[in-house]
């Protein structure tokens, strides 16, 4: 199960949590679903999302002298991404 998407049914005395399962490459499905409910009244509808493929271990923050926490070169960065800083005329 790769996408989840959680809501609300019932009234307030009787409330319950209801879930709807997706694959890991059917996010478009799971966010037309979640619309649908907001659509019908639903509360607290949400996503939730475990995907196999994410990009490294789960629960990493931080990338440490280069290197990811399995030991992977890690050379992206921002100010290479942006490209060259524009200079106003002053």
């Amino acid at each position: 199960m790769g996408i989840v998407v959680y809501w609300l049914e019932g009234d307030e005395e009787h409330i319950a949590p209801v879930c709807q399962f997706f694959g890991s490459t059917e996010l478009t499905q799971a966010l037309a679903w979640a619309e649908e409910r907001r659509r019908q009244g639903c509360h607290h509808v949400s996503i939730s999302t475990e995907l196999e493929d994410h990009v490294g271990r789960a629960g990493v923050a931080a990338v440490e002298a280069g290197k990811t926490p399995d030991g992977q070169a890690y050379e992206w960065s921002k100010a290479g991404r942006a490209g060259k800083v524009r200079r106003g005329k002053g």
